[in-house]
């Protein structure tokens, strides 16, 4: 795995890493693609998030850098919808519904905000293996700073909201709008954290 800090520092800039990252293509989510090419760089140099590269290192041997897929990992804040009842916010808080006596109303998250595989290499890494590497990169990073809720966001789309599902996230329940894109969370438990 390589981050993108990396991947700059290594390839000598940002010009040469933008070249590496063009041979990337997705085209089941022309999101993924393009937040990759036109926005990665941009959100790493800004602190907004930071992206991780899963590689072909046998192909690093030839001078070639064939990327397998890609995650990015960010803090976000997950809003906490007005229907959810004190005991709800209670178990997503982990302590307590009210601060100060006042509801609790957003909770820190690490958002996985993209999330995919490269279609030129699609045989060469399965999604599970993806997730493997994100949860490593995730725990490592709540073991420095803490955290324990895990959020992302998906289309709805029936095979990505088992994908996620099989891996403990909840969909939140609240009212969506038709294109809004779905919310989904994951709560650490004592078990992930210690």
């Amino acid at each position: 795995m390589l981050s993108l800090k990396k991947l700059i520092e290594i390839s000598g800039g940002q010009e040469n890493a933008q070249k590496l990252i063009s041979n990337f293509f997705c085209r089941k989510d022309s999101d993924i693609e393009r937040f990759l090419k036109e926005k990665a760089i941009k959100f790493e140099k800004l602190g907004k998030s930071r992206t991780f590269f899963i590689y072909n290192e046998d192909a690093i041997k030839n001078n070639k850098f064939e990327i397998l897929a890609y995650f990015t990992l960010a803090i976000q804040v997950l809003k906490i919808p007005d229907e959810f009842s004190g005991n709800k916010i209670k178990k997503l808080d982990g302590f307590s519904s009210k601060i100060n006596g006042k509801r609790i109303t957003e909770i820190p998250a690490i958002l996985i905000g993209q999330l995919g595989k490269n279609d030129l290499y699609s045989s060469k890494i399965t999604g599970d293996e993806i997730m493997q590497f994100c949860f490593s990169k995730i725990l490592e990073g709540q073991e420095r700073l803490g955290g324990r809720i895990i959020m992302l966001e998906c289309k709805n789309i029936e095979y990505l909201k088992n994908f996620y599902r099989k891996y403990g996230f909840d969909l939140i329940d609240k009212d969506y709008d038709n294109d809004e894109l779905l919310q989904f969370i994951k709560i650490l438990t004592e078990e992930d954290l210690i």
